[in-house]
């Protein structure tokens, strides 16, 4: 693996073995506990936009996952590689794995600061992490490609053929982390991306100018989904439209997630209810965005409120007619009321889009009164 990068690790990386028992603690523990906290509110925001069924488990999809058949890890917290036993003797599929874990203790060695952002996540800033977490999987996916290139025929033949068995028993769709019948399309895209645009993003780089580029890459991180997903928009470092946070204040709700949302989440909103490749092209034209999800604990309720700036007015109307669509489609709301810049629904759920001076501004909540009230905190008139 140091051959194929070009680069030595600084101290040797400890290697380590560990049981079936220890293996999800330790796996979840690497992944930050990522997955677990979080899926009440998660599973109430997707059945108020019509993207679960009531009563989805998505801990339970969670934790399937977590039970998959296992493989090598990186475990930035400690610093170690581990191979869960039960992989002995391991296969080439397994080495291959093996191999990108190695990469990753590599990055981490020569990229301290860029590894232990992630480490040190606190849930805030999910975009520029995932962006971050995207182009360290995009350099492990080069490095075992040069590893698959560099073997006999006949080898690769074998992690083909060890590959698709462990897909197989995986059972899983591919890299989404869930079963794709039960997630939200936004889930899958969100699991999957950064093996899917962090390899895109690391091969162009290394096609431009080899591992001087990726090095560069790795300490100027893309600070954007959007940055992965369109090489040429890191290169020019396009930045986001920076917007003022909001403050919302609701009684008995709590906030549980803000920050930016990001052209990735925006992909996966807009396309769970629309033709995909609409609504990539309605959120290729994301500018910045701010949003805040609050969560009444006590009685389950959900409200969800996002301000977008987009590239350009075309773009602006993709967005919204695309919001308009999730709405009407997937929300359980009557008819709309237009009220100056603002279009409201008032049902069992309750939606509202505003349209204003180059800037989208949605509500989306489990009561109507607290989605109101929202509204008039982000300065939308509905009088």
């Amino acid at each position: 693996m140091e051959a194929l990068r070009g680069r030595s690790f600084e101290e040797r990386p400890w290697v380590g073995v560990i049981t079936a028992e220890e293996y999800p603690i330790r796996h979840l523990a690497a992944a930050g506990g990522a997955g677990i906290d979080g899926m009440d509110h998660l599973s109430a925001f997707f059945e108020l936009l019509g993207m679960a069924s009531p009563g989805t488990d998505l801990t339970a999809s969670y934790a399937r996952h977590e039970n998959a058949p296992p493989s090598p890890f990186y475990d930035p917290v400690e610093k170690e590689v581990l191979i869960p036993e039960q992989l002995f003797p391991m296969d080439d599929y397994q080495s291959l794995v093996l191999v990108g874990e190695l990469t990753k203790a590599l990055s981490h060695q020569h990229h301290p600061s860029l590894v232990e952002v992630l480490v040190a996540a606190d849930g805030s800033d999910v975009d520029r992490l995932a962006a971050h977490r995207a182009l360290l999987e995009g350099e492990a996916i080069l490095v075992q490609t040069l590893y698959i290139e560099s073997l006999s025929p006949e080898r690769r033949a074998l992690v083909a053929d060890h590959a698709r068995q462990a897909a197989e028993g995986d059972g899983l769709g591919e890299g989404s982390g869930f079963f794709a019948e039960e997630a939200p399309r936004l889930l899958v895209d969100t699991a999957r991306f950064p093996t899917r645009a962090g390899a895109a993003l690391v091969i162009d780089l290394y096609r431009q100018g080899g591992f001087t580029a990726l090095d560069q890459a790795l300490d100027l991180p893309p600070a954007t989904t959007e940055q992965v997903l369109h090489p040429d928009r890191y290169r020019s470092l396009e930045p986001a439209v920076e917007l003022d946070p909001f403050g919302l204040v609701v009684s008995g709700y709590e906030v549980v997630d803000e920050g930016t949302w990001g052209e990735l989440r925006w992909r996966g909103l807009l396309a769970h209810h629309g033709d995909p490749v609409n609504a990539a092209r309605a959120a290729e034209g994301w500018g910045g965005d701010r949003y805040q999800m609050l969560w009444a604990p006590a009685s389950g309720k959900l409200a969800f409120a996002v301000r977008l700036a987009a590239d350009s007015f075309a773009d602006e109307s993709e967005v919204n007619a695309a919001v308009r669509h999730l709405i009407s489609t997937g929300m359980d709301v009557g008819a709309s009321r237009v009220v100056d810049t603002a279009t409201e629904w008032k049902g069992a759920d309750y939606a509202m889009v505003s349209w204003d001076v180059g800037v989208i501004t949605w509500v989306v909540a489990s009561d109507t009164e607290v989605g109101r009230q929202i509204a008039a905190q982000l300065g939308v008139n509905l009088a």
